[in-house]
């Protein structure tokens, strides 16, 4: 039994121990509550993922074993060490060439092909060379695609230079390109989301804050699907599968260089060899070096175009404005050595000036985890000016440079981030070394750094999920400990105050206790050190229903939230592209407006955002809506469901409940998803629960077990558990609980945001008497911890309580108030206290 059904079944005991019924079937359900509360999917987000399994590959590479002589020195750095100026470009960050490299060879179902992973393999090997932090994959299905992607785009770094290169199956389908996904199967005209992986949408995710990209598609080999029709679009529109692949305008600052001309068809080359393109791109770039890739691309199509007997013609398309190099003139196959004129002042100088002679051999670093990590202090007590220092042995995990500017030393080292829960102990300890050798005059000098990462409180307790300014750890809402995040997040920006994802994950802690106004002020900071996600948390807390705006002073603005939206769309972040895109498929005006939002959420989709997979998959479930395509819809829910989205489960359950996707209902499913999402934290889980039990859907269910389901709902913030409940207390228990017990949850209902529930609520307290009432607030200030009476006598200790506990928990309390204005107060009293968990819903 999980911890919430053993909760419920707690809960209901106590209900039956306490009432005597001898009913051997329920009442109706209370007016409404058929689809109270369900029946505002449409209306309330349904969209927040609270499980998810990460793809992440543990960042490895520890310190090598079998060495031998003297023990390393060890040294701990603190968060100092993170290059901390802003999240921004300016930061410093770091421009780490970063490349994604696909070769998808053999086929699930599709028909294999015969060169795409030594292709893959091998561009890979020359971009390491050229200094990429390399990421590759081969055979990848959707899942691993979408977990490829979103580890390189969370290790761009702003001003970063980015390549892609795919090898595999490709389709064009309308004007847009697909790159096919070894587990394809196309049984369905629906499946392309999760069968394929759009290219045009990769270049926006892979592009947002790079400086250039250039994509690379050796692809166009066959059409593995002929005669396929599929839907790609927001309508129910057709496409059909054809060859070769479309030109298309990427954005600004991009090369694509496609294998062939457009529709056209290239070729494998021979068994065990390479692609006639690839061949020529591993023996073009190497032996030009210093040349632009455009001019690089020209003789690489003349090779192609001879070696193919003029039968391939590779082609490019082009919105670079300045010139792309994929390795300037001056790189050499090691690293440059850097001038160091001046070095920065060592951490803890020693009275003696050290010399070159007293560096240890090894030297143990113990760092904090961050995106960027500044080392030079650590050798500068031992560099005389004119010192000269380069890379030997490099990072097997990360990404180690060394430059001088400003006659300044920098020993730059950004670690190869990966996605991980951090609710897994061994996530955030990562380890890493490389070789340096440093040069003064004649003598030289080689020290390996051996590092251990460690990573701050404040990420392992706040870190949230495709945070691509964050180092990759994540909680999702129902994971948090406020207290605790609170805690080691004003620890972190009290000793870095320029870090601005401390900042946003300080707010993610005060929103969770409710506190939104000292949670807007921590995201403000964040956003102003140019933490994109910040901006996503501001936009929320202007447009959310949620709050309470006459107990909060933060303005319902709609027209603000989306410009902040905006701006984080233009950054790429997928969070902001999420809440945008479903504002506007629900609520554009136009088809233009609405066509944009299913691209926004089509482009969060690709990686992995299963916020947006359940939004899509409820709009086209949605019987009135414009397109209703229920098998599309369960293609969306069941893929979100299959990451572990307890919305993706909920919203299944919505479909079993009332056949919407044409079907019978299935009241036996409905129920097991309900309560899987339910145990996982969904706030609205336990009322359908609740509702479904007294419509006699759940077999030997009794309703105090319908009143347990609707008490946690209500604990967790849902109205409707509240007005519901109350129904339950007159109509099921009368004469058996007390009729202040329906008051008291009335007046919880009215305190939170939703006006139908409140109706509902309305309509029990239309039954109560004056003397109910009043008992009711005083039940909630008994909840509360208040040493009352509960008689209904509302006389001075009694307000005295309720003053004592407005003020304990910042709250005015109005004057003149009649009893139903004194029962919402006190519900308000409850919920600053009691805060439910806004960012749940």
């Amino acid at each position: 039994m999980t911890t919430t059904t053993a909760a419920v079944a707690a809960v209901a005991a106590a209900v039956a121990a306490a009432v005597a019924v001898g009913a051997e079937t329920d009442p109706p359900a209370p007016r409404g509550s058929g689809g109270a509360g369900e029946m505002s999917v449409r209306r309330s987000p349904l969209l927040f993922a609270l499980r998810l399994t990460a793809a992440a590959v543990a960042l490895a590479a520890g310190a090598a074993a079998g060495q031998t002589g003297d023990p390393p020195a060890v040294r701990g750095l603190s968060l100092a060490t993170e290059v901390a100026s802003s999240d921004r470009a300016a930061s410093g960050e770091g421009g780490t060439d970063v490349a994604v490299v696909i070769g998808n060879q053999d086929y699930a179902v599709l028909s294999d092909l015969t060169n795409t992973r030594k292709d893959a393999e091998a561009v890979a090997e020359m971009l390491r060379g050229f200094g990429f932090l390399v990421f590759e994959g081969y055979d990848l299905d959707k899942r691993a695609f979408e977990n490829l992607l979103r580890e390189a785009a969370l290790n761009t770094r702003d001003g970063a230079r980015v390549f892609f290169y795919y090898a595999g199956h490709g389709i064009q389908l309308g004007r847009r390109n697909y790159l096919l996904t070894a587990d394809a199967r196309f049984d369905e005209v629906h499946d392309l989301p999760f069968d394929s992986v759009t290219l045009d949408r990769v270049s926006i995710l892979l592009g947002a804050r790079a400086r250039s990209q250039m994509l690379m598609l050796d692809s166009c080999r066959n059409n593995p699907v002929p005669d396929t029709k599929m839907s790609a679009e927001l309508s129910a529109e057709l496409f059909e599968a054809r060859q070769g692949f479309e030109v298309f305008q990427p954005p600004l600052n991009s090369l694509v260089a496609f294998s062939t001309s457009p529709g056209a068809t290239a070729f494998d080359g021979e068994p065990g060899g390479h692609s006639p393109y690839t061949a020529a791109v591993i023996e073009s770039f190497p032996n030009r070096r210093g040349e632009d890739a455009l001019s690089v691309l020209a003789e690489v199509r003349a090779r192609v175009y001879e070696t193919t007997g003029q039968l391939q013609v590779p082609w490019e398309s082009s919105t670079l404005t300045e010139r792309l190099y994929l390795v300037p003139e001056e790189a050499d196959e090691a690293p440059a050595l850097a001038a160091a004129a001046e070095t920065p002042s060592a951490p803890d100088p020693a009275a003696d000036t050290p010399a070159l002679d007293d560096l240890p051999g090894r030297l143990a670093l113990t760092v904090p985890l961050g995106r960027s990590i500044e080392l030079a202090g650590e050798i500068a007590p031992f560099l005389d000016p004119g010192a000269q220092v380069e890379i030997v042995a490099p990072s097997r995990a990360g990404s180690a440079t060394v430059s001088a500017a400003a006659d300044t030393l920098s020993l730059s080292y950004a670690p190869r981030l990966s996605e991980r829960s951090a609710t897994d102990p061994q996530a955030g300890r990562l380890s890493d070394s490389f070789g340096l050798r440093i040069t003064v005059g004649s003598e030289a000098r080689d020290v390996q750094l051996d590092l251990q990462m460690e990573a701050n409180s404040c990420d392992r307790e706040a870190g949230e999920l495709l945070d691509l300014q964050g180092v990759g750890l994540f909680r999702f809402p129902n994971e948090l400990d406020p207290a605790e995040a609170e805690r080691t997040c004003r620890a972190a920006v009290a000793e870095a105050p320029r870090i601005g994802r401390f900042h946003f994950q300080l707010g993610r802690a005060l929103q969770a206790q409710g506190r939104y106004v000292d949670a807007y002020a921590a995201y403000r900071e964040a956003a102003d050190l140019g933490h994109v996600r910040a901006l996503n948390a501001l936009a929320f807390l202007h447009f959310t229903r949620t709050i309470d705006r006459d107990a909060v002073p933060i303005d319902l603005d709609l027209d603000r939230a989306n410009a902040l939206l905006d701006e984080g769309i233009a950054a790429g972040d997928p969070f902001a592209m999420h809440a945008r895109g479903q504002r506007l498929l629900r609520m554009g005006e136009t088809e233009a407006e609405r066509e944009r939002g299913f691209e926004l959420l089509s482009r969060a989709v690709e990686l992995g955002h299963t916020y947006s997979m359940n939004e899509l998959g409820m709009y086209f479930l949605w019987r009135d809506g414009p397109t209703y395509q229920p098998d599309r819809g369960l293609t969306y829910l069941r893929a979100s469901e299959a990451r572990n989205d307890i919305y993706g489960s909920f919203n299944l359950g919505l479909v079993s409940l009332r056949g919407m996707d044409g079907s019978e209902p299935d009241f036996a499913a409905a129920a097991r998803y309900f309560r899987a999402a339910s145990d996982a934290g969904h706030p609205t889980a336990p009322s359908s629960i609740g509702r479904m039990i007294l419509r006699g859907e759940i077999e030997g269910q009794s309703g105090g077990d319908a009143l347990a389901w609707y008490d946690l709902g209500l604990s967790r913030g849902d109205p409707w558990g509240g007005a519901n409940g109350a129904w339950v207390v007159l109509e099921h228990f009368a004469g058996a609980l007390p009729r202040y017990e329906a008051a008291k949850r009335i007046g919880k209902a009215l305190a939170l945001n939703d006006p139908d529930a409140h109706a509902a609520a309305r309509e029990q307290l239309a039954k109560l008497s004056d003397r109910a009432v009043d008992a009711g607030v005083q039940a909630i200030l008994v909840d509360l911890g208040e040493d009352l009476v509960v008689d209904g006598a509302f006389g001075p200790a009694s307000r005295a309580a309720l003053a004592s506990r407005a003020a304990a928990n910042g709250l005015d309390m109005p004057e003149g108030m009649d009893r139903i204005a004194r029962l919402r107060f006190a519900g308000q009293i409850y919920f600053a206290q009691e805060s439910i968990r806004t960012d749940l819903f």
